[in-house]
């Protein structure tokens, strides 16, 4: 029988899973077959290999190596927030163009919709002035002067943002500073 027979089998033949008649005629052809017998070897050191456990050390200096290797690679690039501004930007104005363009161009419903976006910006103002005129009755004749410390307080909370925000800012760029020069 030609070797194409018998490679097929030779796994079974090294796990011992062939019947006694075949397993007799591949032995009787690895006798005479010096290409089957190779590869029956290979096929014995690949069983040896794969039923012994093997224990991996690292290397010597290993975590010392990695490391140098991550200092030497390039500093990854942080995106600030101009991109998150521009991309806020962009949206808004191709938001409102898409709005505009609703309103100029849209059928009856667009303008039901600018009818309805116009009587409550004219209710809005209504609105505003009944609360002016109810906190006018509620402080009397002191209203300008809690509306003054009013807009005195808001100033002051948007300074106070203002300040908290830049410091973050200053923060930020700080460390970011002192990681690339590190």
């Amino acid at each position: 029988m030609p070797c194409s027979s018998f490679k097929p089998l030779l796994d079974e033949y090294v796990d011992g899973m062939l019947p006694s008649r075949r397993n007799a005629l591949v032995a009787a052809h690895l006798e005479g077959c010096a290409e089957c017998s190779a590869l029956l070897e290979e096929l014995r050191v690949i069983d040896a290999l794969l039923v012994t456990p093997r224990i991996l050390e690292p290397a010597p200096n290993f975590t010392f190596k990695v490391m140098a290797e991550v200092r030497a690679l390039p500093q990854p690039h942080v995106h600030r927030g101009a991109h998150a501004l521009g991309l806020t930007a962009a949206y808004l104005a191709f938001a409102w163009a898409f709005i505009g363009a609703f309103f100029l161009f849209g059928d009856g419903t667009s303008h039901a919709a600018w009818v309805t976006l116009v009587a409550a910006a004219t209710h809005s103002g209504d609105a505003f002035n009944a609360l002016a005129a109810a906190t006018a009755r509620f402080f009397g004749p002191n209203t300008f002067r809690v509306t003054a410390v009013m807009s005195a307080l808001l100033a002051v909370d948007v300074m106070l943002a203002s300040i908290v925000g830049a410091a973050v800012y200053l923060r930020r760029n700080r460390v970011a500073r002192s990681v690339e020069l590190s």
